[in-house]
C-alpha cells in the first residue's frame, strides 16, 4: 500500500504540476492578452480623441453648410438657366446656318454678277479716261473759242448798226 500511496501523491503531484504549468501558461497569455488590450485602449482613447474633435467641428461645419447652401442652389439655378439659353442659342444658330445654306446659291450669283460689273468697270475705265480727255480738251477749245464768239458777236452787232444806219430797214430782231 504504500506504493499505491506513493503512486497516488506522484500522481497528485505530477496533475498539480501540470495544473500549474497550465495555469502559468494560462497567465502568460491572459498577461499578453491584457498588454493588447492596453494598447487596444490606448488606440480607442486616441480615436476617441480625435473623433471628439471632430465632433467640436461639425457645429461650425453645419452651420457653414446651411449659410452656403443657397449659394448652392443659386448657382445650380443659373446654371439651368444657362443650359437653357444655350439650348435657345443652339437652335437659332442651327435656323442661321440653314438660311446661310440656302443663302449660298443667290450669294454666289451676286459675288458672279459683281465681279462681271466690275470686270466691266474695269473695261470700260480706259474708254472712258479717252472721254475726259476729250472732253478736257473740248472744254479748252471752248474756253479759248467763247471770247471769239464774243467777239464776232460785238463786231456783228456793229455792223448790224452800221448797215440799219446806212440801209433804211426795219430791224428784225435783236
Amino acid at each position: 500500500m504504500f506504493r499505491l500511496s506513493w503512486a497516488i501523491a506522484l500522481s497528485f503531484t505530477i496533475a498539480v504540476l501540470a495544473g500549474i504549468l497550465i495555469v502559468t501558461r494560462d497567465l502568460s497569455i491572459s498577461n499578453d492578452i491584457f498588454k493588447e488590450g492596453v494598447v487596444q485602449a490606448k488606440i480607442v482613447d486616441g480615436t476617441t480623441d480625435q473623433a471628439l474633435d471632430g465632433a467640436q467641428q461639425l457645429p461650425p461645419a453645419d452651420q457653414a453648410l446651411h449659410e452656403g447652401l443657397p449659394q448652392v442652389v443659386g448657382v445650380l439655378d443659373s446654371l439651368a438657366r444657362a443650359d437653357q439659353t444655350l439650348g435657345s442659342l443652339g437652335d437659332h444658330l442651327q435656323s442661321l446656318g440653314d438660311a446661310l445654306k440656302s443663302a449660298d446659291a443667290p450669294l454666289g450669283g451676286i459675288i458672279d454678277a459683281g465681279q462681271s460689273a466690275t470686270d466691266q468697270a474695269n473695261a470700260a475705265a480706259a474708254p472712258a479716261a479717252d472721254i475726259v480727255n476729250t472732253l478736257t480738251a473740248a472744254d479748252t477749245k471752248v474756253q479759248a473759242l467763247g471770247p471769239l464768239l464774243d467777239q464776232s458777236l460785238a463786231l456783228s452787232q456793229t455792223i448790224d448798226s452800221k448797215l440799219r444806219i446806212a440801209l433804211p430797214l426795219p430791224k428784225v430782231g435783236n
